[in-house]
């Protein structure tokens, strides 16, 4: 009897792709199993048939063995020397199931450590979303607030525009008023008062009430420690040390230092160079020393972590731009 071609499985020396073939491999090993179990059983079959014919003929040889033919007894042994066993499978049968155990054991693994991989992953990515969610929540209040502060500040220019014109009209209603009220002068003294010089009317002191004032200059010194009043501004700081360079926001601004929020924390004391822009000004370059620290707190998540940094050193100009900055807008809080 020969074996079907396809009940061997083919060894295939180039080894498959690891994202294919696994699938196919597999049914291809139970395909040859069942061949394998199948051409067995007929090989058993034509074994025991095999058994059946050298029995029948070996029955024969000694019978005439019986009658004293001499070569019955060398034909006897010829037809035992036909007889054959059914091979023994099991050996190789518990190989493959002991190693389809191992396989199955390893393959049981690699799902254990795929799904823990998959739970940490998914624990990762709400993490993220929940805190994209926050930093998305502060953005939205960071622009609502700079809306608002937009706001206020053109509607306070616009209060100080009506109290200015307010100011100018009741003062030439007044001297209107007090025109209509002066009596008829006798001619010596209106030529009197015609040498004397003449006063400004009403409406143009108004004028120069409401005319900018001359430029201020800057401060001389800046005193230390947090002095003087502090107003909030949102805008980009870069920040370097002698060991770190990173950037940060400010969120209050004085003549004295300012405030920048930050996850890098620089130990109090730390010898700083500062950049930002302040609104409609050019950049301001300035010396600085880390006064004070905040480190982040679960329970008011609302305050940023940051440093606070004191000036030490600034030029004419970045004092006279911050001086100014301070002096035209509202302040974060009046010190006592």
């Amino acid at each position: 009897m020969r074996l079907r071609p396809a009940a061997v499985p083919s060894v295939d020396p180039v080894p498959a792709p690891a994202d294919g073939g696994l699938l196919d491999r597999e049914q291809a090993a139970l395909d040859a199993e069942r061949e394998i179990a199948v051409d067995a059983e007929a090989l058993a079959r034509a074994i025991a048939l095999l058994s059946t014919e050298v029995e029948a003929l070996g029955n024969r040889a000694a019978r005439l063995e019986q009658t004293g033919q001499p070569q019955a007894e060398w034909l006897l042994a010829r037809f035992h020397s036909h007889r054959l066993e059914s091979p023994d499978l099991s050996g190789p049968s518990s190989q493959a199931l002991a190693a389809r155990n191992q396989a199955l054991a390893a393959r049981a693994r690699a799902v254990e450590m795929a799904r823990v991989l998959l739970e940490s992953s998914a624990s990762a990515l709400e993490e993220h979303r929940a805190g994209l969610a926050r930093d998305a929540a502060e953005l939205e209040r960071l622009e609502a607030a700079a809306e608002e502060a937009r706001r206020a500040e053109s509607a306070r220019r616009q209060e100080e525009q009506a109290r200015a014109r307010r100011e100018a009209q009741a003062v030439a209603e007044r001297a209107r008023n007090a025109a209509a009220a002066r009596p008829a002068a006798v001619p010596v003294l209106a030529e009197q008062r015609r040498a004397e010089p003449a006063e400004p009317a009403g409406p143009a002191r108004a004028r120069a009430a409401t005319q900018p004032l001359g430029k201020i200059s800057a401060p001389i010194a800046v005193d230390s420690g947090r002095n003087g009043t502090r107003i909030p501004i949102q805008t980009q700081v870069d920040l370097s040390s002698d060991s770190n360079v990173f950037t940060g926001f400010s969120t209050n601004l004085s003549e004295g230092g300012v405030f920048v929020a930050t996850h890098n924390l620089l130990p109090v004391g730390t010898p700083v160079d500062l950049t930002f822009t302040l609104p409609g000004r050019s950049r301001i370059t300035v010396k600085g020393e880390v006064r004070w620290t905040r480190e982040i707190d679960d329970r008011v998540p609302e305050l940023f972590p940051g440093v606070g940094v004191r000036f030490l050193e600034l030029g004419p100009e970045a004092g006279e731009a911050l001086h100014r900055f301070v002096a035209e807008r509202e302040p974060l809080f009046y010190p006592d």
